[in-house]
């Protein structure tokens, strides 16, 4: 699908997609996203969460930093999506000026093709987002290049189970279920038959660390959750 015409799609939902994204997994993703942040390491001090959305991702990010070194650490959320970031924008203002939080800034950009420095972050997030970005192979190149030497990409994404019965009722949950819920939460059934389709195409574990691999980066690990519907993949860049 073309860039424009998945931006589109989430823009139009962005209201209710954090609320739809819960009560579609039956609050599952609360989990998954528990196990991602465990993979943060809470000495990285300067974060990039690429497709950022609506900064979900990049809040819950605050928890694991000391509050001694909140003052010196930058965070970075970026996404395509305008309405997305918006939301965002608005989440950051409500925490104020507070002391102790670090350095927070939202921006529109192409995670393929930042304006970032080579060899700046120590950590960078993307959490459901790789799907939805046209030219993946670029933009783990892209994050190979703005990552600093010793830094570590994490990846969570969605996975499509490919044997047994849990296959065969994951694909009616999503051609049948997701769908329909998601229309119904939001009144936009294309953004979810587009997430549908996103999962059931997007390449298997293998295929995602073999780009990994060509792209530069080692160490890399998967997990997966939840009879495999999710993954979190882990890279790091060598010094």
């Amino acid at each position: 699908m073309h860039e424009k015409k998945v931006k589109e799609i989430f823009s139009s939902i962005s209201g209710k997609y954090d609320m739809a994204n819960t009560l579609l997994s039956f609050g599952i993703e609360k989990y998954w996203r528990k196990r991602f942040n465990s993979h943060i390491k809470g000495i990285e001090r300067r974060i990039l969460d690429a497709c950022c959305g609506t900064g979900m991702s990049t809040f819950s990010v605050l928890n694991k930093i000391p509050e001694k070194d909140l003052q010196q650490t930058e965070i970075f959320g970026i996404d395509f999506s305008k309405e997305m970031l918006e939301i965002a924008k608005k989440r950051l203002l409500k925490l104020g000026g507070s002391k102790h939080i670090p350095k927070i800034s939202f921006s529109e950009a192409d995670a393929a093709n930042t304006s970032f420095d080579n060899n700046y972050f120590d950590l960078i997030t993307v959490a459901f987002g790789l799907r939805n970005i046209i030219d993946r192979d670029k933009a783990i190149e892209e994050f190979y290049r703005i990552a600093a030497p010793g830094g570590r990409l994490l990846i969570m994404e969605f996975n499509m189970p490919q044997r047994g019965i849990f296959s065969k009722l994951y694909r009616f949950y999503l051609n049948r279920i997701l769908i329909n819920i998601g229309k119904i939460i939001t009144g936009k059934r294309n953004a979810y038959r587009h997430l549908a389709e996103s999962i059931r195409e997007f390449p298997n574990p293998e295929i995602i660390v073999d780009k990994l691999k060509i792209a530069g980066w080692k160490s890399i690990t998967t997990q997966s959750m939840t009879m495999g519907t999710c993954i979190i993949y882990c890279a790091e860049k060598f010094q």
